[in-house]
């Protein structure tokens, strides 16, 4: 099962006006070219991953969460508690509405779109999980 990461309009507006502001100053500014052709492709190379990579899958009793270039998993029967929250830390999540999953010394910070459904999956395969929130 493969959940979608959670990518909120705030993260869409940065990404989307931060690449209008640098084609504008490619395009009227001729002043720094190459400072801002490295700047967009810096820029590009940072968000797009996060855009493209973002999800949270179940498989085989190990839940997996992909960011970007990062990639982390827990075993399912090792995750003790599952918690909504809105806590602004840096995380691997593009949403202030994320999902903290906690388990035997280890925590991951996840948005997707369907909360419900991980909450559900999750507690099928470890009753003993706590759900929160």
């Amino acid at each position: 099962m493969r959940l979608k990461g959670k990518i909120a309009a705030w993260f869409w507006l940065i990404f989307i006006g931060g690449n209008l502001l640098m084609l504008y100053e490619l395009l009227f500014s001729r002043d720094s070219i190459i400072a801002l052709m490295i700047g967009a492709l810096v820029f590009n190379v940072v968000f797009l991953p996060i855009i493209v990579r973002n999800y949270v899958e179940i498989n085989d009793g190990v839940l997996t969460l992909a960011f970007g270039f990062g990639k982390d998993s827990i075993k399912i029967r090792d995750i003790t508690e599952v918690s909504q929250t809105h806590n602004p830390i840096a995380s691997s999540a593009a949403s202030l509405d994320r999902i903290v999953i906690k388990g035997n010394g280890k925590e991951m910070i996840c948005s997707v779109y369907d909360k419900d459904c991980l909450f559900q999956e999750i507690k099928k395969q470890n009753p003993l999980v706590i759900l929160r929130g």
